[in-house]
């Protein structure tokens, strides 16, 4: 029989909303080229969906995938993606 825990599925639903919106606005203000509001929802509901997949299947997999973004946004913002690193070609 399914063990279901009501705070647990409010506490994941409240996850993945956050995420979705924080990706939203990444989607938002990131881009030189407005995209309209129906593709930023896309990408977020996309988003949202496919971490939450990873963390039921493979929660480890789910973490560093959020790391990974984050570290990637991050070097893009500040420009380090298109900086030379010695003995490394650039990333782009």
């Amino acid at each position: 029989m399914l063990n279901i825990n009501a705070s647990e599925v409010f506490r994941r639903a409240i996850k993945y909303l956050v995420e979705g919106l924080a990706v939203a606005a990444a989607a938002f203000y990131i881009p030189r080229k407005k995209m309209n509001l129906q593709e930023i929802l896309m990408i977020a509901v996309t988003a949202a969906a496919a971490l939450s997949v990873l963390d039921l299947l493979a929660p480890s997999i789910g973490k560093h995938a959020r790391h990974g973004a984050g570290f990637g946004i991050g070097t893009g913002l500040v420009g380090a993606n298109k900086m030379p690193f010695p003995g490394i070609p650039g990333l782009l």
